[in-house]
Order: structure tokens, then C-alpha cells, then sequence
């Protein structure tokens, strides 16, 4: 395994795999949910017995408890296009007809493949870790680090997982938990939410927003994304205003800055709690058989709650003061995505603060996109007069680590790109930030002889020296079936180096 990451991360999932029961040759998003059936379940069978063994790994435990929400969609999803195409054959056998039916269950079936492939590469980027921390400890993490794997800011995780186990500091445990589980959120999960959001408008618009309403909590003190931002209307009159919250969402779970804000405002808080406080159950309700667990969660079993949510989730509030302002409006509960229609700044010449870099007060993080997607432009000023800038940005990320704290990383994703665009870009940054071009020639040849491989995710970090206390890298994921490449540029500062440098870790032997 020395110096071949490739081979690194092979002989880690090999033994996940191997812990989870899974043929990686029958492992075929494309073939369909009633194939892959037996592997979905393993994968979050596979999370459960991690978490039930090693409780620090947090990650693994909010996988499994949100897991069988995820499959009950799996299946569902799975199961309507064969329902469709017999509603439409007894019901009216005609052409036009048939045909409607046939779009509706491509599109279904579209996304079902792309769940199936979120998952897959959801546990090809997170399962190797979880086996090299558990049976190498920090040491085999450093690997992933050398051989530029992963990003310094989940090498840091890791680290904050290993010393909050060693101290039972759980403050530490759950900000590296945390971590990884924006790691999956921003470099895996985002693109496939995208994909479905902008599938054959407004078809992926009304799936996701159906997803967006239908989504139950996967454990008890969570809410659904229309729990905690209802769509509420206000209509103003001369001498009072009439307030009412429908059960709608005032969002939507497939755009970024909707999820995440319900992920770290409400999801991911719920879950740590629910663990902390009343761990016991939460090991009872991960222990329960998955498909006991699944059951409650399909759409048959869901329908009369969902229709008693649509009735009942109504409330009218009147203000007698009517502010000024258009007669029908709604009132904005959700997230707002930043609309960017300009050069963005960010000024990084200094460490910034909250306030410098506009992080609301009680939250971890604020992000830089346009809810469309529309790629913006973005300068980042650092140190020494130099300046990071780049023209149609998707997204950028600024991350404190706790909702009081300063932030210590901004993330900035480009679009995707072909292997010839993605080198040629690459090899543009090697010049202007000074890391060697031949690495750059030896990844894209992996590159290459990758797309022969069954595996679908796989990512590499170029780090160029440091700007002053900046520190940067470049990572490119690799989506493997699709040959498309996503660039991210990371920005790092003042970051707790809990072992002081890689490859000099100490580890607990507690795992």
C-alpha cells in the first residue's frame, strides 16, 4: 500500500465490504432498488453494528437512524413505476397515455438510480475511514492524509473524534462527528440533490419539493423540514395583519443551503441530544431489525398521518398594527440562499470573524449561492496581496465550529467538469499556487484507469504551501460512472492541530 492511495483506500473498503456482508460485484445502482435490495440494507446494517460497538462514531449513528426513512423512499420510489404503468394499461390503454405513464416511470426510475448511487458512493468515501480508524487509529488516518486522500480539515476530524474519546470530551466528539458528516453533505450528496432538482423541469422541482414535504424525522426531538420552516402567509389590511402557517415548506431540501440549515440547526442537535440524554433507547431503536424499522416509514404505512399533517397543521395569527408592505406576502422562515448576481469578496488578509464574514448569531456557518444555481463570481483576499479569484463559483461555505465560535474554513465548489477541463485546470493552479505539475499528470493517469474499476467515488488533494496562515488545498472528486470531476478549493486557518502535525498522532487504543 506504501505510496499508492488507490490501493490504500481499496484495501480498506475491501475489508467494510467484508464487515458488511456485500459482493461489490453485485453492487449496480443502475440495475434498479428490487436489485440492489439485500445491499441498501446491508449498508445501514453496516452502520448500525458500527455505532452499537463504538458509540463515539456519531456519524455512523445518525446514518443508521436516518437510514430506514432513506430505504422506505428507496423502495417506494422502486415500487411506483411498475404501479404506474398497470393504473395507466386498466385505466385507458391508449397511446398518449401509455406514453405519459412510460415518462413518469423513467423519471422515477432516474430517481431511484440516484439515490442508489448516493449511498454507494456515500460508503465509499466514509466506510474506509471508519475501518482504518478502527483498526489503525490515527496512524492509518494519517495515511489517508499523506497519500492525499482526504483534506486537512477531516484529518482534523479525526483527530477531534480520537482525543474527545480519550478525554470523554463529547463537545470534541461531536464537532469532528460533524465534520464528516459535512464532508458528505458537501462533496457527495449535493451534486446528486442538484441532478434531481433540475431533471426535466419542473418535474425535478415538484419530486424534491414532495421529498422536501414528506420527510419524517428519523428519531424522537427532530423535526420535518415543514415543521421547522412553514410557508406562512400574511395578508395586510387596512388595520391589522392575518398570519397563516400552512403545512407547507418555505424551502427546499434539495437546495443546499435549505438542508444544511436544517441539518445543523435542527437535525443533527436533535440527534446529539437524543443520544446523550437517552442512549439507551437510541441503542435499542438502532438495534432494531432494518426492516422492522423500515416498514413504519413506507408511504402506505404514512398516508393517514400525512393526510391528518395537511389538515391539521394550520394556525392564523392577527396583528392588530399592520406594518406596511404588499397586501399578500409570505413571511421567509427558511434558510435564504444568498442570490449572488456580483463579485462576492470574502477577506481572509486577516483571520476573520463573525461579524467580518456575516455568520448570524446562534449559527455555525453562512453560504454563497443562488438558489437556481447560477454560478457567480467570487475574489477572496489573503495575505501578503495575494488573491484567490474565480469566475462561476456554485457554491462557497464558510464553517465556524461551534455557534459561538470564529470560523476556521471556507470550502469553494466549482462545476463539473470533464477529465481534460478539470487537468487543464489544474495545471493552471499549479502554476499560479505552486504545487508540482508531474502530480498532476500521475492523478490524471489513475484517473484514467479508474473509470475501469467498479468503484464510483474517489477523491485526491493537491496542497500547495501555505499563504502566510492560510492554508490551502485543491480537491477534486472523482464521480467515477459519470467521468465528471468537482473541483474544491479549501481554505483552512488556525485550525486545532490536536496532534500537532501529521504522522506524529497519538492514538487511543480504546476503539
Amino acid at each position: 500500500m506504501a505510496g499508492d492511495g488507490h490501493a490504500l483506500k481499496e484495501f480498506w473498503l475491501n475489508r467494510a465490504l467484508q464487515r458488511a456482508g456485500i459482493d461489490r460485484r453485485r453492487w449496480l445502482p443502475r440495475c434498479g432498488v428490487n436489485y440492489n435490495r439485500r445491499t441498501v440494507e446491508a449498508v445501514y446494517e453496516y452502520y448500525s453494528q458500527l455505532f452499537l460497538e463504538y458509540p463515539h462514531l456519531k456519524w455512523a449513528g445518525l446514518a443508521s437512524m436516518v437510514g430506514p426513512a432513506l430505504v422506505a423512499g428507496f423502495l417506494d420510489v422502486g415500487w411506483l413505476p411498475d404501479a404506474v404503468r398497470r393504473s395507466a394499461a386498466a385505466l385507458s390503454p391508449g397511446r398518449t397515455q401509455l406514453w405519459l405513464a412510460k415518462g413518469v416511470t423513467a423519471d422515477l426510475n432516474f430517481f431511484a438510480t440516484t439515490f442508489l448511487l448516493m449511498e454507494k458512493q456515500i460508503f465509499e468515501d466514509q466506510a474506509p475511514m471508519h475501518e482504518a480508524y478502527l483498526t489503525g487509529g490515527l496512524s492509518e488516518i494519517d495515511k489517508f492524509y499523506r497519500m492525499r486522500i482526504i483534506d486537512v480539515a477531516t484529518l482534523v476530524a479525526w483527530q477531534q473524534i480520537d482525543e474527545g474519546l480519550r478525554d470523554s470530551n463529547v463537545a470534541l466528539l461531536d464537532i469532528g462527528n460533524r465534520a464528516l458528516l459535512f464532508r458528505e453533505q458537501r462533496d457527495i450528496l449535493d451534486r446528486f440533490y442538484a441532478r434531481m432538482l433540475q431533471h426535466r423541469p419542473p418535474g425535478g422541482v415538484l419530486f424534491t419539493y414532495a421529498m422536501t414535504l414528506a420527510g419524517t424525522p428519523s428519531f424522537p426531538g427532530a423535526n420535518s423540514y415543514p415543521e421547522r420552516y412553514p410557508l406562512t402567509l400574511v395578508i395586510r389590511l387596512p388595520q391589522l395583519a392575518i398570519s397563516i402557517r400552512t403545512p407547507l415548506a418555505d424551502g427546499n431540501i434539495a437546495v443546499f443551503a435549505n438542508r444544511w440549515k436544517l441539518i445543523d440547526d435542527d437535525t443533527l442537535p436533535s440527534f446529539l441530544a437524543y443520544v446523550r440524554d437517552h442512549a439507551d433507547e437510541a441503542r435499542g431503536l438502532v438495534a432494531k431489525p432494518l426492516p422492522q424499522r423500515i416498514r413504519r416509514y413506507r408511504l402506505l404505512a404514512r398516508l393517514g398521518g400525512l393526510a391528518v399533517t395537511a389538515v391539521t397543521r394550520w394556525s392564523v395569527a392577527v396583528e392588530t398594527e399592520a406594518a406596511s408592505g404588499p397586501a399578500l406576502t409570505t413571511r421567509q422562515a427558511k434558510p435564504v440562499a444568498d442570490a449572488e448576481t456580483k463579485r462576492t469578496v470574502i477577506d481572509l488578509t486577516d483571520p476573520p470573524s463573525r461579524d467580518s464574514v456575516g455568520i448570524a448569531a446562534g449559527t455555525n456557518s453562512r453560504i454563497w449561492m443562488n438558489a437556481r444555481r447560477q454560478p457567480f463570481d467570487l475574489t477572496i483576499r489573503l495575505p501578503a496581496g495575494r488573491v484567490f479569484q474565480v469566475d462561476g463559483v456554485e457554491i462557497a461555505v464558510i464553517l465556524a465550529e461551534t455557534a459561538r465560535g470564529d470560523p476556521d474554513q471556507l470550502s469553494v465548489r466549482l462545476p463539473s467538469a470533464d477529465l481534460d477541463a478539470t487537468s487543464s485546470l489544474l495545471r493552471r493552479y499549479a502554476v499560479e499556487w505552486g504545487f508540482p505539475g508531474d502530480a498532476i499528470a500521475d492523478w490524471q493517469a489513475r484517473a484514467i484507469r479508474r473509470v475501469s474499476s467498479d468503484r464510483d467515488y474517489s477523491t485526491h488533494v493537491f496542497t500547495p504551501d501555505a499563504v502566510q496562515f492560510v492554508h490551502l488545498e485543491f480537491q477534486v472528486a472523482h464521480h467515477v460512472r459519470e467521468r465528471r470531476f468537482v473541483t474544491a478549493v479549501l481554505f483552512s486557518w488556525e485550525r486545532r492541530q490536536l496532534a500537532r502535525r501529521p504522522g506524529a498522532t497519538q492514538s487511543s487504543n480504546n476503539h
